[in-house]
């Protein structure tokens, strides 16, 4: 999601705005493996995958599927929701998400270069800031080449302050999709 469009008041209602999206979007499966514009993704056991579109792909540790057959809203899963948001954003670069950050009076902890597929070269940048009150850490990595960006991110209830401690338990994870990930050629709109 580019950082224009990522909106702090987000963070709050993101578990309500995800189980809709996956009420829209037919459910939640558990794949082991998903392929997205030319990306094979092998999920961690026991993740999810509960929006498929052409332009985007979110998988999470928790089912945060539809709910029952009457369109009722699954209740809050126990534990910690993690999840991450693979989004197709021609012409966005990393520099974009330092000014977002900067604009969201946050801190940048981590800005790395990466190599994914041993050629093609990726920015990650971790970060940290407040929205309404709630304390989260994120993580972006730009793809230029492939007009991709990754969103990896906890996703709390209002009130939560351990976001950020989420966030660092799930690093492993993130970092394991990412690095696993196996990169086809760039699709051509």
């Amino acid at each position: 999601m580019h950082p224009r469009c990522h909106r702090s008041l987000w963070v709050i209602p993101v578990v309500v705005a995800l189980t809709v999206l996956a009420a829209a979007c037919g459910g939640s499966s558990q794949p082991g493996s998903v392929e997205w514009r030319n990306l094979d993704l092998e999920l961690p056991d026991g993740w999810y995958l509960f929006e498929e579109e052409d332009d985007r792909l979110s998988i999470s540790n928790e089912d945060i599927g539809p709910g029952d057959v009457a369109g009722e809203p699954s209740e809050q899963p126990d534990g910690d929701v993690v999840a991450m948001f693979f989004t197709f954003e021609p012409n966005t670069l990393p520099d974009d998400w330092r000014a977002f950050v900067e604009q969201q009076g946050g801190e940048v902890e981590t800005d790395r270069s990466l190599e994914l597929n041993d050629d093609v070269p990726a920015t990650q940048l971790i970060f940290s800031y407040e929205s309404n009150g709630v304390p989260t850490r994120e993580m972006v990595v730009v793809i230029p080449s492939r007009s991709v960006v990754v969103l990896a991110q906890p996703v709390p209830l209002p009130g939560d302050t351990d976001a950020p401690d989420v966030f660092m338990e799930y690093l492993d994870d993130f970092l394991g999709v990412i690095e696993t990930a196996d990169l086809g050629p760039p699709v051509l709109e």
